[in-house]
């Protein structure tokens, strides 16, 4: 199982931040070069489903995810998203998307990432797949989330 970690600082009041986490957020932060086509997004409170396709370079694949716990306070929010089915080459995904008020009243949004692949040279493989779409996520982020 590959851990990995990203963080990144935004201008914005936590509640604004994780209110904001949204069907047009989410859309926002579908990776570059892959058509997604929303089937559910019910939110990002526990229970809630999330599936879509996604087509890149011609290859059509699902991901249902399902909320598996969420919690917010005045300092502190977090969701965590689990695969329920999941596209080649991923056999197990948590994520968990944490918030937190820093000490000069900015957002913090953490990324939390635990996935598995079919074989270990895949994990590796993705690893770096996984670096550069967080590190594009950032920029959506601030441009969100700094006005």
């Amino acid at each position: 199982m590959k851990k990995l970690r990203f963080s990144c600082e935004v201008n914005s009041k936590l509640k604004d931040v994780v209110k904001a986490f949204d069907l047009p957020l989410f859309k926002k932060l579908a990776p570059p070069l892959v058509k997604m086509n929303i089937l559910q997004f019910d939110g990002c409170l526990k229970g809630d489903e999330v599936k879509f396709s996604m087509n890149s370079f011609g290859i059509q694949q699902y991901w249902y995810g399902l909320i598996l716990d969420d919690f917010i306070s005045e300092n502190e929010a977090y969701f965590i998203d689990v695969g329920k089915k999941l596209p080649w080459p991923l056999t197990a995904w948590h994520h968990k998307h944490g918030f937190k008020v820093t000490e000069r009243a900015t957002t913090e949004i953490i990324d939390e990432l635990e996935f598995e692949c079919n074989s270990k040279l895949m994990e590796l493989v993705l690893v770096p797949l996984m670096i550069g779409y967080f590190s594009y996520r950032k920029i959506i982020y601030k441009k969100e989330f700094n006005v």
